[in-house]
């Protein structure tokens, strides 16, 4: 932090101290003030060059984000491969409890409620359960944010399954 106030302090004085060269040197005119003015530049330079680190390191941070993902993808991902066979073998119940295990482990994910939902919609043609689970995915899912984008999925699935 001190290191910072110090930065910013030289920045400032560097600033400062450029201001008050080119504008001298405006004054003077001449070859007298050309050297002033030129001598001005190096001020502009050293105040370059005590910005140049903090903002590299926060231009290095924000670019790090595109090719390295933050905290989401630190941990294991859910595998969604179980549920996925067992759906395309016809094994629903089956499917389902994978599901449900996914769920159980990753508490973040929307994507198992909804295909559960999905599954009790399109295979069983049971809106109680779908709404069931709903109801039940809307406790345990962790995160507002997350409650929110599923509560949209889930009202677009339940749309869904009316009209047909």
């Amino acid at each position: 932090m001190i290191a910072l106030i110090l930065r910013a302090v030289g920045v400032l004085v560097c600033a400062g101290l450029w201001w008050w060269l080119s504008s001298t040197g405006h004054q003077k005119g001449g070859r007298e003030g050309m050297l002033y003015i030129v001598t001005s530049f190096g001020a502009l330079f050293g105040g370059a060059a005590l910005l140049a680190r903090p903002l590299a390191g926060l231009l290095g941070e924000w670019a790090s984000t595109l090719f390295m993902p933050g905290d989401r993808h630190s941990g294991p991902q859910p595998m969604y491969s179980i549920p996925e066979g067992r759906l395309a073998a016809s094994d629903y119940a089956g499917a389902i409890e994978a599901y449900a295990e996914l769920a159980a482990a990753h508490p973040t994910e929307i994507v198992p409620h909804l295909r559960v939902m999905e599954i009790y919609l399109r295979v069983y043609q049971d809106a109680d359960s779908a709404r069931a689970v709903e109801v039940a995915a809307l406790q345990s899912i962790k995160g507002k944010r997350n409650r929110e984008r599923f509560a949209n999925a889930a009202r677009l699935i339940m749309a869904e399954a009316e009209q047909a």
